[in-house]
C-alpha cells in the first residue's frame, strides 16, 4: 500500500493512501483524510494510517460514532498524555454523561447545537437521574473540548464544535469548614473505621486525597515530629 501528502494550507494537509483492492473490480480503494499540523506530523499520521490499513484496523471517519471515537481517544491519547487519575475521570465523564445521550451520533455530524442540548439536558432533573451541578457540566464540556480538539488534529472532523458552545456558568459556593466540635464528632464516629487514620491526618494537616495516598513511611520523621 502507498500514500502521499499534499499541502492545502499553512498547517493543513491532504493525506491520500490506498486502503485495499476491490475484490470485484480489482480497482484500488483510495482514501483521503484532512490533517492539521506540521509536515512531519502529517507524515507520521500517514504512516499510522497505512499501518492500520495493512493490519485491517482502519476505521472510516464518516462511519465513526462519537462513542467509538471517544473510546479510541481514551485509549490512544488520554491514556498516554494525562495522569492515570485524569484519564479515569475523563472516561467516567464520557461514559456516564455523554455516550448515553449522543454516543450513537456520527462524529462528523456533531454540531454545536447538539452540545447545547446535552448541557441543558444534564442540568435538568429527570425521572432516573438528578440534575448535574453547573460545575460538573463544565467538567464534561472541558473533557469533550479536549477530545474533539484531538479529533481535529487526527483529521476526523474539520472543526471543534465545543469551540463555539460555552458551558453553564458555575455557581460560586463558599467552602464550609468544620468547627472544633464537628471535628471531634467526625473522629468519634470513625473511631473503629479503617479510614480513621486518613481522616485524622487529613484534618490535622489539610492534605488532599492524592497527597494522603502518596505518603510513604520514608516521608515521616518521627524523631523530628
Amino acid at each position: 500500500m502507498s500514500g502521499h501528502i499534499r499541502r492545502r494550507g499553512e498547517r493543513s494537509w491532504e493525506l491520500k493512501f490506498d486502503l485495499s483492492t476491490d475484490p470485484l473490480t480489482g480497482n484500488r480503494i483510495t482514501k483521503y483524510r484532512s490533517f492539521k499540523g506540521t509536515k512531519r506530523e502529517a507524515q507520521a499520521e500517514l504512516v499510522r494510517l497505512l499501518a492500520t490499513a495493512n493490519q485491517g484496523d482502519y476505521i472510516d471517519p464518516s462511519k465513526t460514532t462519537l462513542a467509538e471515537y471517544l473510546g479510541r481517544w481514551q485509549r490512544d491519547w488520554a491514556a498516554l498524555n494525562v495522569s492515570p487519575k485524569t484519564a479515569e475521570r475523563y472516561g467516567e465523564l464520557m461514559r456516564l454523561h455523554v455516550c448515553p445521550q449522543m454516543g450513537k451520533l456520527p462524529i462528523q455530524k456533531l454540531q454545536p447545537a447538539h452540545l447545547a442540548e446535552l448541557y441543558a439536558l444534564l442540568r435538568r432533573e429527570g425521572l432516573e437521574k438528578p440534575a448535574l451541578a453547573a460545575r460538573t457540566v463544565g467538567h464534561v464540556h472541558r473533557a469533550l473540548h479536549k477530545a474533539l480538539r484531538i479529533a481535529v488534529e487526527w483529521g476526523i472532523v474539520e472543526r471543534n464544535p465545543a469551540d463555539i458552545i460555552k458551558p453553564p456558568k458555575a455557581e460560586i459556593l463558599e467552602i464550609e469548614i468544620l468547627v472544633q466540635s464537628q471535628i471531634h464528632e467526625v473522629l468519634a464516629k470513625l473511631a473503629a473505621h479503617p479510614l480513621h487514620v486518613f481522616v485524622r491526618l487529613g484534618l490535622a494537616t489539610g492534605m488532599r486525597r492524592g497527597e494522603l495516598l502518596a505518603l510513604r513511611w520514608r516521608d515521616i520523621d518521627l524523631a523530628a515530629g
